[in-house]
């Protein structure tokens, strides 16, 4: 039997020709997620999962090679699910980002009022003025191609379904209005998650990016500290989040990516924070396989 081929980024940035790709992604077909995971992968075979926790166990069962994973959207901010997921499973290291435009629609059936919309919750909340505009009811759903497939399997006058064209195209539904984002530039920023140990910015290459959470001390001034590492070498930081820690009361995790303009700056302010902070989890050091759109 012949087998197709693919390229998998390797942990040096270089591309490696294997057997075809087994990519997860958190979805139905024809979801966002699997839109971008086919933009990285054309050859690739895609396999969704209805949960992200669900994706990371695909992962580290070896029941896929890669996950393309959402961790960022420029209206819906965090992925928090994804975030906190990255912490809780070792073992993983990202090893590229994609960032990825979102263009939603409005799908269902013409002809009655649309009355209630349902999707993803990030979805949702990207569209959040246009269905507020309209009086239309937001109705979360585990994935945007999955509430469209709800909607062609259960057709309901007055509902519809907030997901993309190729969605409409795969279920059959027609789109009542499209570009409903709050705005046009809406983008969501990707991952490639593989498993392995992650790679530190010292042997990176310049103009990569690094990501990594860490636990400061609990003491004051403690963030000021943590942060002090990088700007004292001129390292910049391209994200910084906190997180609420699980029984921990108003104690957090940040979430921080950085530049790796320099590896050798870089790999020192990384040495500082792992030996001021209370914990350090270094995600890895990658870059990016396709630009933002626009550029």
């Amino acid at each position: 039997m012949v087998r197709r081929r693919s390229t998998l980024l390797d942990t040096t940035g270089g591309v490696s020709t294997r057997a075809r790709l087994r990519v997860g992604y958190q979805g139905e077909p024809g979801a966002y997620s699997e839109e971008a995971l086919l933009t990285l992968y054309p050859d690739a075979d895609p396999i969704g999962q209805r949960s992200f926790a669900m994706a990371f166990e695909a992962l580290l069962s070896g029941e896929v090679d890669l996950d393309v994973l959402p961790v960022e959207n420029t209206l819906g901010g965090i992925v928090q699910e994804v975030n906190d997921l990255l912490w809780e499973r070792p073992g993983l290291r990202l090893i590229g980002e994609h960032v990825h435009p979102i263009q939603h629609c409005l799908l269902g059936i013409s002809g009655a009022p649309i009355r209630r919309a349902i999707s993803h919750p990030q979805a949702l909340a990207q569209t959040r003025r246009y269905l507020e505009a309209r009086g239309i009811e937001p109705i979360p759903y585990h994935d945007t191609a999955g509430a469209a497939r709800y909607l062609a399997e259960r057709p309901e006058p007055g509902l519809a379904a907030v997901a993309s064209a190729a969605a409409a195209r795969r279920y059959g539904l027609e789109i009542l209005a499209t570009g409903i984002q709050d705005d046009d530039a809406n983008q969501t920023r990707f991952v490639i998650v593989q498993r392995g140990a992650p790679e530190r910015p010292a042997g990176a290459t310049p103009g990569s990016k690094c990501s990594l959470c860490f636990v400061a001390a609990h003491v004051p001034g403690s963030l000021v500290a943590a942060l002090q590492c990088f700007s004292a070498r001129g390292v910049n930081l391209t994200r910084l989040e906190s997180r609420p820690i699980p029984g921990k009361p108003f104690e957090y995790r940040f979430f921080l990516d950085f530049q790796v303009a320099d590896p050798e700056a870089a790999e020192a302010a990384l040495c500082e924070l792992e030996a001021t902070t209370h914990e350090v989890r270094l995600f890895g050091t990658y870059r990016s396989l396709c630009p933002p759109a626009g550029r």
